[in-house]
């Protein structure tokens, strides 16, 4: 399900068709327009404007049965996660991981679970780097 989509190509927007797309395919335009209409004021023809653009742009397959266009997604959600990810490290933080994490840890106000969970990352990160060694 790989494709050499850039995640900048897409916007917040195109992001949020992609995100009911990826949760259930294949899918038609006017189911993707039902399960967004609860969260949007959006109208039919700008869903079928934000499919044909990432159709367009390889984020989508676009098969037609039945005189109906069925949609489903090209990149998966974990790939364009990753890809977003570094990009946004790489804009905001020169690729400096620890910077980043020093700035959400600094700005938020994280929960023992989340402390755990970092902690936890950490120590598997270390591990990684001894075995390599």
């Amino acid at each position: 399900m790989s494709k050499n989509l850039t995640p900048s190509k897409i916007s917040a927007s195109e992001w949020e068709v992609m995100d009911v797309v990826w949760g259930k395919h294949p899918i038609t335009a006017p189911e993707v327009f039902e399960l967004l209409r609860k969260d949007q004021a959006w109208s039919q023809k700008t869903v079928n404007t934000f499919l044909a653009r990432l159709a367009e742009k390889e984020a989508l397959a676009v098969e037609k049965r039945y005189n109906m266009n069925f949609y489903s997604p090209l990149v998966s959600r974990e790939e364009s996660v990753a890809r977003e990810s570094r990009s946004f490290l790489s804009r905001f933080f020169q690729g400096a991981t620890a910077e980043l994490l020093a700035h959400f840890c600094e700005q938020g106000d994280l929960s023992d679970t989340e402390l755990a969970e970092l902690e936890r990352l950490i120590a598997s990160q270390r591990s990684k780097r001894k075995r390599k060694k």
